[in-house]
């Protein structure tokens, strides 16, 4: 098992790869159980923290909680800068 660190890192390079993503498709990706309630709460929990760190932006959409990298949002603003040319 990853320690706590380390697996929010490893959390945080499958949704900087896969983005958007949610909580069930990184409990995938990690190859555990996505129907353990427990996998949920650990990814969930750090989806929050990568959240209030400010390293991936998060929404709920229905129940499924999404999420991107942080720097996605970023290259969005680029992007309208380069349209208003």
């Amino acid at each position: 098992m990853l320690e706590r660190k380390e697996l929010r890192e490893k959390i945080f390079e499958i949704i900087s790869n896969n983005w958007p993503t949610y909580v069930r498709g990184v409990i995938e990706e990690l190859g555990w159980d996505r129907e353990n309630i427990s996998n949920v709460t650990k990814v969930k929990y750090h989806f929050d923290q990568l959240a209030r760190e400010g390293r991936i932006r998060v929404k709920r959409i229905d129940r499924a909680l999404v999420a991107w990298p942080a720097d996605v949002e970023r290259l969005r603003v680029v992007q309208d800068f380069i349209k208003g040319m």
